[in-house]
């Protein structure tokens, strides 16, 4: 209670600096009354986050949530306008921005554990190392997804290549039931859906993703939304918010967990695993964080994912930086 009560406080402290922190120029505070902050999530990780940590209480906005089964699908929404920022990992978040100009990366968290990012095969598969999966049909869930960057840099690693494998994309449902089936031979996935999968059919991690992948998930922008004063003002609150929420989630884990269990209904075994391997911390949009992401980048380029290349450095703007600081 007493560290639930810190983090209202400082929930609190944030809405009196708003104001100052996140004034439109000579026009002078924004108006955040009428603005409804629209936040695209992937199966209700973030939004049981937030409602956990109680740091969207006193928000002089509103929070509008809308929940995607992947990072592709919210990030076509948020390319479209119908929601205004969301979460993704780096390999979703670059391809977006090869796809399209109307995304701004805005914030950066990065994660030890990946975020559950592996790649299963069956409890009583054959297939032992990557170099099994020869052959082999795999799902790297969606395309240009982490799953599929994981997998690409795991065949690459054991000498193989994409067109060693059969590679089939599915979304997670349709790729847990094939896994099941058998009609698929390995999956390339994340949480909850490793998870899930771990737990419900003794799914075995074949590959982690240590030394594979970066650990990095972004909060993108849609442009007009960051154009417009008062929804970036709303914008750069909830990212100091969010990032707040991060680091109570670390020394919460427990009832992090049990509210994610009453949002998404899931079992707590389940939610435990997820719980416990989305912690993470808000990091700047330095150049460590900018140089990371270009790596990834240039890889997804070079597999041929990516059709033209990304400049990193020219599509960040750290919504969680001083305003002075703040590309």
């Amino acid at each position: 209670m007493k560290s639930r009560r810190l983090l209202v406080a400082l929930a609190g402290a944030l809405a009196l600096l708003l104001p100052t922190a996140c004034s439109s120029s000579s026009d002078g505070p924004a108006d955040l009354s009428s603005v409804t902050l629209k936040v695209g999530d992937q199966a209700g990780i973030q939004q049981a986050l937030l409602q956990a940590s109680g740091v969207l209480n006193g928000t002089p906005y509103k929070v509008q949530w809308a929940q995607f089964p992947a990072a592709a699908p919210l990030l076509e929404a948020l390319r479209g306008g119908a929601i205004d920022i969301g979460i993704a990992g780096d390999a979703p978040t670059l391809n977006a921005l090869a796809a399209t100009k109307d995304i701004t990366v805005v914030a950066a968290n990065e994660s030890p554990a990946r975020g559950g990012l592996a790649i299963l095969v069956p409890k009583d598969s054959p297939i032992k190392t990557v170099a099994d999966l020869r052959g082999h049909t795999v799902s790297p869930t969606t395309q240009g997804s982490i799953g599929h960057y994981l997998l690409l840099q795991a065949l690459t690693e054991a000498g193989l290549t994409a067109k060693d494998v059969t590679i089939s994309f599915l979304q997670p449902v349709d790729a847990a039931a094939a896994m099941q089936s058998g009609s698929i031979d390995a999956w390339s996935t994340w949480d909850p859906y490793t998870a899930v999968a771990q737990q419900e059919q003794g799914a075995r991690i074949l590959r982690d993703p240590i030394g594979l992948a970066s650990g990095l998930s972004f909060l993108d922008a849609n442009n007009d939304s960051l154009a417009d004063a008062s929804t970036r003002a709303a914008m750069t609150d909830f990212v100091r918010r969010y990032n707040t929420a991060l680091q109570w989630a670390r020394t919460n884990p427990g009832e992090n967990t049990r509210i994610y269990v009453q949002l998404t209904r899931r079992p707590e075994a389940v939610a435990g695993l997820v719980a416990q391997r989305s912690l993470r911390t808000g990091v700047p949009l330095d150049a460590r964080v900018v140089g990371k992401l270009q790596e990834v980048a240039d890889n997804y380029h070079r597999y041929g994912v990516m059709r033209q290349p990304v400049a990193v450095a020219q599509r960040v703007q750290d919504l969680a930086a001083p305003a002075q600081e703040q590309r």
